[in-house]
């Protein structure tokens, strides 16, 4: 029995996109995930015997020299202390171009680097005992054929942990720069365990009898990809495949959705938000439901951006209050002209696209009217 430390997505060197000097803090912090997961690695207590490294380990193929050196430094350390270290490329620190990190520091790169641009048995090697079978490959444009699902893969061995390690995407295409992986072909290579890198939010899959898993994301890089904020672990080699998570104790970007339908002035809004923001936060608050005044982002903003880190509020309301529309169309002014046309051509539009059109443009007609943002 042994166990793993599964890491991917890492993304080491993403800048974020905050305001100075947030935004090298944030960077700097966000680095040392790498330390991070090699002191968990190191730890006695949690009995790491070996740790892979599943594609976008930086965030592009040319990482400062710097940060190079940092992480050869801390996978270095899991070799000295016996732990092995197997690092896939993957389509952001891609192996394909000659300047790619993995290219000019193959030589001092720690552990197995996997250069094979097909699916293939890299190597067996021994952990804590047991055999392990390791099948993988490296993306590489103009070699690896991905026209089409990949489904050509090694068959497990019959004795031994059968361990593969794929950085892309099973049964599904994101689109370009994805190595698209055949589930029916990989349930029938009858892997233990997959470890699966290149979708952040983590999850798992049951090809056959194998198990699969994207661990997902340990460090968000920004409000539309927060992280999942745990490590992975996995049991191998005693029985069917165990994944564990253990919490990263890392802050994440927070996204709080806000029901603005139940406030009837903006100052209620402002209040809400004060009581739920944390001093070390970076959030984004997306205001929703429908709403019965100016929402007035600028001012929410510059009122709150001193009781945490970083805020952003984004106006994600449906509309406004009918009641609120109703008293805008009695006015004589233009803007009463102006709902008055809308809701009459609400009236007459049979097609709910239209419509959905024409109930955006009475809400951002009325805050433009309003003098209001967003």
């Amino acid at each position: 029995m042994f166990r793993v430390l599964h890491l991917a997505d890492l993304h080491l060197g993403s800048r974020p996109n905050l305001p100075l000097p947030l935004q090298e803090e944030v960077y700097r912090n966000r680095n040392k995930v790498i330390e991070t997961a090699v002191d968990l690695a190191l730890d006695p207590g949690q009995g790491i015997h070996m740790v892979i490294i599943v594609g976008d380990l930086f965030d592009n193929h040319q990482p400062e020299p710097v940060l190079i050196d940092e992480t050869i430094r801390h996978l270095k350390r899991l070799e000295s202390a016996g732990i092995a270290v197997v690092t896939v490329p993957g389509n952001h620190d891609e192996i394909t171009y000659i300047d790619s990190v993995y290219r000019r520091e193959a030589k001092r790169w720690p552990g197995i680097l996997v250069t094979e641009p097909m699916p293939t048995l890299i190597t067996k090697i021994n952990v804590n005992g047991d055999v392990c079978n390791l099948v993988s490959m490296a993306y590489t444009g103009g070699v690896s054929k991905t026209d089409k699902p990949l489904a050509n893969f090694p068959l497990a061995e019959k004795q031994g942990v059968n361990l593969a390690l794929f950085h892309g995407s099973l049964d599904w295409n994101t689109g370009e720069r994805s190595v698209p992986l055949d589930g029916t072909a990989l349930a029938a290579a009858g892997y233990d365990y997959i470890a699966l890198g290149h979708i952040h939010r983590g999850g798992k899959r049951k090809p056959g009898n194998s198990l699969a898993n994207y661990c997902g994301m340990v460090a968000g890089k920004s409000f539309n990809d927060p992280g999942v904020g745990y490590w992975t672990i996995v049991t191998l080699g005693d029985g069917p495949a165990r994944i564990t998570t253990l919490s990263a104790n890392i802050r994440p970007w927070r996204v709080v959705d806000m029901d603005v339908s139940v406030f009837n002035e903006y100052e209620e809004l402002e209040e809400a938000i004060k009581q739920l923001i944390e001093p070390e936060d970076i959030i984004k608050i997306r205001l929703i439901g429908t709403i019965a005044f100016d929402p007035n982002i600028e001012r929410l903003e510059s009122s709150l951006n001193n009781l945490c880190r970083y805020i952003e509020v984004e106006n994600n309301t449906e509309g406004w209050k009918p009641d609120m529309v109703s008293k805008y169309a009695a006015e004589p002014t233009i803007r009463g002209f102006f709902v008055r046309r809308l809701q009459k051509q609400l009236t007459e539009v049979n097609d709910p696209e239209k419509e959905k059109v024409i109930r955006k443009a009475l809400w951002r007609g009325l805050l433009a009217l309003k003098g209001g943002n967003n």
